[in-house]
């Protein structure tokens, strides 16, 4: 099945076709490491790691490249607010943002590629605006893009040179010769990191340092450009504006893909109005998984309100998928070659990864192919009830590793986990031996310690099973 994809830049959807055969060129805006990673940061990121994770499913060679920018305004505000070097605060906001991800189950990128590892990349390009004529130096030796020199300015959203206002989304600057035009390097102001350059010593623009990053491992075109939607202007209106005014290739970009918002009970999640979260305060309530269910229960173009009480909902529905899925395993371990619940279970096993894919060509439509799971997870409740043979249970475990390694769900078991589960397997079975023997002592003594790890004991039709907490 083709996938659709809602391009922001024609703003309908189109089926995907990469331009190089089945190798993927994907590029996501990254972090600016200057405060804790929020939830904001979280959407964004599971929603794009999805992307990757389906576009590989479907046998997709993807290279998926991410930016770190890491010499930046904010972050030049906290390296005097507190006297820590620009290069420290970087390395521990990032180091941070990496453990949460890994937490979050986000493992599909492959690079993850810093801004001032790029400075002989932005340069060139920069020189190369300029003797093009797109960029003019100013009289303090920074450099600007002038906007007026690129006839597709506005064509992703929609924004027009000759309607901004001075102050109207970007920052007013006398040296600027318009309002929309934007710096591609910052001379050096007293106190600041900075670099060498033709026009002296500063640093790069925001903007520059993705075209000069994504050309570098891309070329002049490439196929997936992500980011949240906040980003759409001015950030990668500028992208456009001076990758294809640098290398005359129309488009930069074939498909934009920009997330909503996080919002919180209403309004935009920002730190002035006190409603920020960190993805380390939501983890000290809420698993990993949860958190990640919760972001991947929206369509990534669809905002998502966060609140305590929308992610308590959110672990309820999670844990009754989970309990599904660890059900399955118990039963598949013990039950009997058929039952009378196989042939419904064989027809939902066989319909359900189709309807999965079909959700997931949509746009990537996550929250429905959720739905397509639950539905799933009903037929497959009912027929264990019923009694479902070994043979449909592992056709029914093996859909949901596969659903799971594109959704990135049901992912705490262990390498071990074969192991673990045969040593539980034979200490029931040992406890059912001393139960047999009327030795209760011993049997409970089992009982017990595997309530201390987490690990409960069923009875059942069958006999008993184990399942963990």
């Amino acid at each position: 099945m083709a996938i659709r994809i809602y391009n922001s830049l024609s703003r309908k959807k189109e089926e995907f076709v990469p331009l190089h055969g089945n190798r993927v060129s994907m590029f996501v805006c990254g972090l600016t490491p200057q405060d804790q990673t929020h939830m904001g940061h979280a959407k964004t990121y599971v929603a794009f790691d999805v992307v990757a994770r389906f576009l590989r499913h479907k046998g997709y060679h993807t290279f998926y490249l991410q930016n770190v920018t890491d010499i930046e305004d904010r972050i030049i505000q906290k390296m005097k607010s507190t006297g820590r070097a620009w290069n420290e605060i970087v390395s521990g906001y990032f180091a941070e943002y990496l453990e949460v991800m890994e937490k979050l189950h986000c493992t599909s990128v492959d690079v993850y590629a810093f801004a001032t590892d790029y400075m002989d990349e932005i340069i060139e390009q920069i020189q190369g605006l300029i003797r093009k004529g797109h960029a003019y130096v100013a009289e303090d030796r920074s450099v600007y893009f002038d906007t007026t020199t690129f006839a597709g300015w506005g064509r992703l959203s929609g924004q027009k040179v000759e309607e901004l206002r001075p102050g109207a989304r970007v920052e007013v600057e006398e040296r600027k010769r318009h309002p929309a035009d934007f710096v591609l390097w910052r001379a050096q102001k007293p106190g600041e990191p900075a670099w060498d350059s033709p026009w002296g010593k500063g640093r790069p623009g925001w903007h520059i340092e993705d075209t000069a990053i994504t050309i570098r491992h891309f070329g002049p075109q490439y196929d997936l450009h992500g980011g949240a939607t906040e980003l759409l202007f001015p950030h990668h209106e500028a992208e456009i504006a001076q990758a294809e005014s640098y290398t005359g290739t129309s488009p930069f970009v074939k498909y934009w893909m920009h997330g909503g918002m996080v919002m919180v009970r209403g309004e935009e999640m920002h730190k002035s109005l006190g409603n920020f979260w960190p993805v380390t305060a939501a983890l000290q309530r809420y698993e990993p998984e949860v958190i990640r269910f919760f972001l991947i229960n929206v369509q990534y173009r669809g905002p998502i309100d966060f609140s305590p009480e929308l992610l308590d909902e959110a672990k309820r529905a999670y844990d009754r998928l989970r309990e599904t899925v660890r059900t399955v395993e118990a039963e598949r371990r013990r039950a009997p070659e058929s039952g009378p619940g196989d042939r419904d279970l064989k027809v939902a096993s066989a319909k359900v990864l189709t309807d999965f894919d079909a959700a997931m060509s949509d746009d990537f439509n996550t929250r429905e192919a959720l739905a397509v799971l639950f539905d799933y997870a009903r037929v497959v409740n009912k027929a264990i009830e019923v009694g479902a043979g070994r043979t449909a249970l592992e056709e029914t475990a093996r859909v949901f590793q596969t659903i799971a390694r594109v959704l990135g769900l049901f992912e705490d078991r262990s390498e071990g986990s074969t192991l673990v589960n045969g040593l539980l397997d034979l200490l029931v079975s040992l406890r059912e031996d001393a139960r047999k023997r009327k030795d209760f002592a011993a049997s409970d003594r089992i009982r017990d310690a595997l309530a201390a790890l987490g690990v409960t004991l069923e009875d059942t039709r069958d006999g008993v099973r184990w399942k963990r907490k």
